[in-house]
C-alpha cells in the first residue's frame, strides 16, 4: 500500500469519525425549543430556588445617580481586593481617586483542591509573606485603628455561589468542600481567618485587615458593577499600572448601547448577572435581602443585581454524553457549565482522543493528557484558521514533548471547533432568554445587546466569540472587560 493510499484512508477514517462526534455532541432540539426550556428554568431559578437567582445587598442605585460622589472615596483611597478564581488567586491593590487604578497585581495559582480551613490560611498566610514588605508603601495615608493600626479595607470576589447568609452552596470547578466549610458564615469566618493569621506574624502590631458585610461578593457581581459603572461614567479610564484594562472604544460601546445590561464570565466556569426590579423578586427573596439590609425598605422600582448562577442551566434540554463529565449523584448538576466553560472542555476533547485514538495517536498515548491538552492549547486548537497556526501550534507540542512522530493536528482542531459549537448554540439561548426576561417580553430578533465579559476560555479564543456572534446571528456584541472583576471589588467599596 503507498503512503497516499494510506494517507487518504486516514482522512476518509476521520471524517467519519468526525461525523459521529458531531452528531453525537451537536443538539437533536432546535434552538426555539432550547431557548423555552431555558425560560422555564430561569424563570423556577428566579422564583423557586434558593440557591441560585440571589440578589445583591449592594445599593446599585448608587451608580445610576447624577453625580460624581463615587468618584470619590470616603475614608480611604486604596483597598485590598482579592480575587478567588477558578483557577487563580488575583491580589491587587486597587487605588479609587482619582481614577480606578490597579497599583500592583499579583497572580497565584491555585493547586489545591480540597476547601477547609487550611486552604483559606494557607492563601491568606501566602499573601501576606507576598505583601508584606509592600504594605506600608501603598497604603500609608488610610485610616488608623487606636492611633497606630493601618487600617486596609478588604473586597473580595469568590466564584462560588454564596447564599444571603454567606453561606457557601455549592464549589464546583473540581474543588471539594469540607464539611468544616460547610453552612458556616463565609464572611465571618474568612475575617477571623484573617486575624488569626495575622497574630502570627510580624506585621500584627502595624496593619488591620477589614471585610465588611458587602464586601465579598460573586465574582459576576463584581464584573456587572464594572459594565454598570462604565456606563454611567465612560470618560474615566481603568488602568492596571499605568496601561489601560479597558481601552476607550469598549467603555464608549458600553455607554452608548441601549440594551439590558447583561455581564457574562466564561473562564473556569460559566455565570452571567444582570439587574432587576425589587417588586419582581419573588417574596422570599425580597424577605432574605430586607433581613441582609436590616430590613430597610425598599421602593418597588429598586434594582438589584441578580447572580444568575448560570451554570445550573440545562437540566431540561443539554443531554450529557459519555465524552462529557458526570457530577457525582450528591451534587446539584451543572450541565451548562460541563459543556461550555474552560475547567470541562479540554476534558471533552480528551475524552474523545481516549476513544479515537487514531484522530492523533501520537497525542493519544501520552500520559497525562490533561497536562498536554490544558484550556490554553484547546483554546489554540480552536482558533486554527490556516497553516501558519496550524504550523506554529504544531511546533509548539513538538518541541515541548520531544515527539519524534510529526502531529496532525487538524482533526483534533475540527473536533474542539465542534465542542465549542455546541456550547455556543447553548450559551446563546441562555444569554438571549436573560435579555427576554429583564424585558418581561418576547426581544425582536433584530434587538441587540452589547455584553461585558470577562474570562480566559472567551477572551483567548477568537473562534468562540465568533461563534457566539454568528449564532446569535449578530445580536450579542461581545465586550472584553479586563480585570473587571477586581475593579468591581473596589467599585463595591463605594456603595
Amino acid at each position: 500500500m503507498t503512503t497516499t493510499t494510506e494517507v487518504k484512508q486516514k482522512v476518509s477514517s476521520n471524517d467519519i469519525v468526525l461525523k459521529e462526534i458531531r452528531t453525537a455532541l451537536l443538539p437533536k432540539q432546535q434552538f426555539k425549543f432550547i431557548s423555552q426550556d431555558f425560560r422555564k428554568e430561569l424563570l423556577q431559578m428566579l422564583n423557586k430556588s434558593s440557591d441560585s437567582m440571589l440578589p445583591s445587598s449592594l445599593n446599585i442605585l448608587r451608580l445610576y445617580k447624577d453625580n460624581n460622589d463615587l468618584l470619590h472615596p470616603y475614608n480611604h483611597n486604596k483597598i485590598l481586593a482579592i480575587d478567588f478564581g477558578g483557577t487563580t488567586l488575583k491580589i491587587a491593590v486597587i487605588k479609587t481617586y482619582p481614577t480606578l487604578c490597579i497599583d500592583y497585581l499579583h497572580t497565584l495559582d491555585i493547586v489545591e483542591r480540597d476547601v477547609n480551613s487550611s486552604f483559606f490560611e494557607n492563601i491568606i498566610q501566602i499573601m501576606i509573606d507576598e505583601m508584606k514588605d509592600k504594605f506600608f508603601d501603598f497604603f500609608y495615608d488610610n485610616d488608623l485603628i487606636d492611633n497606630k493600626i493601618l487600617n486596609i479595607p478588604v473586597s473580595i470576589t469568590f466564584s462560588f455561589p454564596l447564599n444571603s447568609k454567606f453561606e457557601i452552596t455549592s464549589m464546583g470547578k473540581g474543588y471539594i468542600l469540607s464539611d468544616e466549610i460547610k453552612n458556616i458564615n463565609f464572611l465571618t469566618f474568612l475575617q477571623t481567618t484573617f486575624n488569626k493569621v495575622c497574630s502570627q506574624n510580624s506585621i500584627k502590631d502595624t496593619f488591620a485587615f477589614t471585610i465588611k458585610d458587602n464586601l465579598i461578593i460573586n465574582d459576576s457581581i463584581a464584573v456587572h458593577l464594572t459594565n454598570t459603572y462604565i456606563k454611567q461614567f465612560p470618560t474615566v479610564t481603568f488602568f492596571t499600572d499605568s496601561y489601560p484594562s479597558i481601552p476607550a472604544s469598549s467603555s464608549s460601546t458600553l455607554a452608548n448601547s441601549h440594551g439590558n445590561s447583561i455581564s457574562f464570565i466564561l473562564g473556569t466556569g460559566t455565570n452571567a448577572s444582570f439587574e432587576l426590579p425589587f417588586k419582581r423578586l419573588p417574596e422570599f427573596k425580597r424577605v432574605e435581602l430586607m433581613k441582609a439590609k436590616n430590613n430597610a425598605p425598599f421602593e418597588d422600582d429598586t434594582t438589584v443585581v441578580i447572580n444568575t448562577e448560570m451554570g445550573f442551566l440545562g437540566e431540561s434540554c443539554i443531554t450529557l454524553t459519555e465524552f462529557d463529565y458526570h457530577p457525582p449523584e450528591y451534587s446539584k448538576p451543572m450541565p451548562l457549565e460541563y459543556i461550555s466553560s474552560g475547567r470541562y472542555i479540554p476534558s471533552i476533547l480528551i475524552n474523545i482522543l481516549k476513544k479515537y485514538p487514531t484522530l492523533e495517536p501520537t497525542l493519544a498515548g501520552m500520559v497525562n493528557l490533561d497536562k498536554v491538552i490544558d484550556g490554553a492549547i484547546f483554546g489554540k486548537l480552536a482558533n486554527i484558521q490556516d497553516n501558519f497556526d496550524l504550523k506554529e501550534l504544531t511546533s509548539q507540542l513538538q518541541n515541548k514533548y520531544g515527539t519524534i512522530t510529526p502531529l496532525h493536528l487538524l482533526p483534533l482542531s475540527r473536533v474542539a471547533k465542534i465542542i465549542v459549537q455546541r456550547a455556543s448554540i447553548y450559551l446563546v439561548a441562555a444569554l438571549l432568554e436573560i435579555d427576554s426576561l429583564v424585558s418581561e417580553h418576547e426581544v425582536s430578533q433584530y434587538h441587540k445587546i452589547s455584553i461585558g465579559y470577562v474570562g480566559s476560555t472567551l477572551a483567548y479564543s477568537k473562534y468562540y466569540q465568533d461563534q457566539i456572534e454568528k449564532v446569535s446571528n449578530g445580536r450579542i456584541n461581545l465586550i472584553l472587560l479586563q480585570d473587571s472583576s477586581l475593579f468591581g471589588a473596589a467599585i463595591s467599596t463605594l456603595l
